[in-house]
């Protein structure tokens, strides 16, 4: 009782609770628990290795939870997740696609973002999974060498030449010329013979935030919800006592 009572203080209404309350009794609550935990590994098998760790599914469940009203509510069965409400920003993001947007959208998942209503729950919960993981990760611009190209090649600089108008003749970077031509960087001269590879400079997943209940509250609430962390902890704190799996 105590815990409740501190809880309600942080500003999280009676009435909230009792609704999420009821799922720990409720199976009903777990009808979307397949869609989550297999999108989920969706992206923890994409992304796994250096620098990333494994997104616990029930986060994204939780999210659900807090989101959807239950499955009493007309919600639930439409916009679970509430991507696509008005106001809400993430659904034109991700059907807006670009260079970050497609470094986690999968092709399927935009093809139907383009084709399929977004009142199908399957759907909406797929959507806002990936907007959580477009919020979370961190974005670069860097240069990338074309993986199909393994051959050197080489340039003969002309009269006017600088390494960024080379870079643009030649299909390649600043960068690539530098580390390929020592001293490039500080001059280069008519007749100059340089070696490049195939390179542009691309956006790419330089690392993440940490999937916790405040940095989701702060990056992918769409609300501005003040207790959206509250809500988030008090969820996840019911999940450890449910009586099923």
């Amino acid at each position: 009782m105590g815990r409740r009572r501190i809880i309600c203080a942080m500003g999280l209404s009676r009435g909230w609770t009792n609704t999420v309350d009821n799922g720990v009794a409720n199976a009903s609550w777990d009808a979307y628990d397949a869609t989550i935990q297999t999108e989920v590994q969706v992206y923890n098998t994409r992304f796994a290795g250096s620098g990333y760790t494994a997104v616990d599914w029930k986060l994204c469940k939780a999210i659900l939870w807090v989101e959807s009203g239950g499955p009493t509510s007309p919600a639930w069965t439409k916009r679970v997740m509430q991507i696509g409400n008005p106001g809400d920003p993430a659904y034109g993001t991700l059907k807006g696609g670009g260079s970050t947007v497609s470094l986690i959208v999968s092709t399927s998942l935009a093809s139907d973002l383009q084709h399929k209503s977004i009142d199908d729950p399957q759907l909406n919960i797929r959507a806002a999974i990936a907007f959580l993981f477009l919020r979370m990760a961190q974005f670069e611009d860097k240069s990338v060498i074309d993986p199909a190209e393994t051959a050197d090649h080489t340039y003969t600089v002309v009269p006017g030449d600088n390494l960024s108008a080379i870079g643009r003749k030649v299909g390649t970077t600043v960068e690539v010329l530098k580390a390929m031509n020592p001293g490039a960087d500080k001059m280069i001269k008519p007749g100059q013979v340089l070696k490049y590879r195939k390179a542009a400079v691309r956006t790419v997943i330089v690392g993440w935030r940490a999937f916790n209940t405040a940095n989701i509250a702060q990056r992918y609430n769409g609300n501005g919800d003040p207790n959206y962390a509250e809500k988030l902890n008090y969820v996840l704190d019911l999940f450890t006592k449910l009586k099923r799996p």
